[in-house]
């Protein structure tokens, strides 16, 4: 009998040894996972700080963007090399994995208020002496009480963004699992709407996204925002929100020369 069973641990060992390092590996890009979002919420955050004070313009939420994901691309101990890791970061793979890059590459903005229509001179907004449309920050309790898109002028003075972030996988083995699973995440969703034919992808979906997309008249697109990421199921879609009040007029275009075509175009930055 001790003869018969001899070996029996070992081929135990062989068929469960699959499963133990996908449960390990699965934790692993988990915890990165969890790293990243968090972060994106910081970064968010700053983005709002900074639109907050810069007229809402996708230059000055680009620039909060960076600056609140650097610290997942930063690994210099010297700030004489500090700016290389910011702009140029080069990953293990030889592709660029800088916070710049990650920003322009990988993310969209999405300013869920103020509102394209309450930037309209038939909504809050009002003519500058250079053409720039925009909502007045001063005065607002003595402001008409008037509303647009359901909102006040006090209402649309408040900037909120969301930003999706394709973040890349990187564990062996379980990145391909979990990113066709993001991939594949909130179909059934799909059915809840009337329009849903028309509904191109619904792997961003949830129900608050799908009216601001459709609003806006951009369907959520898992391989535009992800692009060769998508390719090989190693994107991961995470997404944060934030809201603050804003401390200066929201202007309806961006006064910086070098980011003026990527304000609302549908791409960079979503203006439902």
């Amino acid at each position: 009998m001790g003869r018969a069973l001899r070996g029996q641990a070992m081929v135990e060992f062989i068929i469960i040894l699959p499963v133990l390092i996908l449960l390990i590996f699965g934790a692993i890009q988990i915890g990165f996972i969890y790293s990243a979002k968090t972060t994106l919420n910081y970064a968010t955050f700053q983005a709002a700080r900074l639109g907050a004070v810069n007229h809402a313009t996708y230059s000055s939420m680009r620039r909060g963007l960076i600056r609140g994901l650097a610290p997942l691309y930063t690994s210099s101990a010297s700030l004489t090399s500090l700016e290389g890791d910011v702009e140029a970061g080069i990953d293990s793979g030889g592709a660029k994995r800088d916070a710049q890059t990650e920003v322009d590459g990988y993310t969209r903005i999405i300013r869920l208020s103020p509102t394209s229509s309450q930037l309209e001179e038939s909504g809050f907004a009002v003519e500058l002496d250079d053409g720039t449309l925009a909502i007045p920050n001063d005065n607002l309790m003595y402001r008409p009480s008037g509303r647009v898109d359901g909102a006040t002028i006090q209402d649309a003075n408040l900037l909120k963004i969301r930003v999706q972030y394709c973040y890349k996988l990187m564990v062996p083995l379980v990145n391909k699992i979990i990113g066709s699973l993001s991939e594949l995440s909130n179909t059934r969703q799909m059915s809840d709407y009337a329009d849903y034919e028309t509904f191109q992808d619904p792997r961003f979906a949830d129900a608050n996204e799908y009216y601001v997309d459709a609003a806006s008249g951009v369907a959520a697109d898992y391989g535009t925002l992800c692009g060769t990421r998508a390719d090989g199921s190693e994107g991961f879609v995470i997404f944060a929100e934030a809201v603050v009040r804003m401390q200066s007029a929201a202007f309806d275009r961006d006064d910086d020369e070098d980011f003026e075509d990527r304000m609302c175009d549908g791409k960079y930055m979503v203006c439902p």
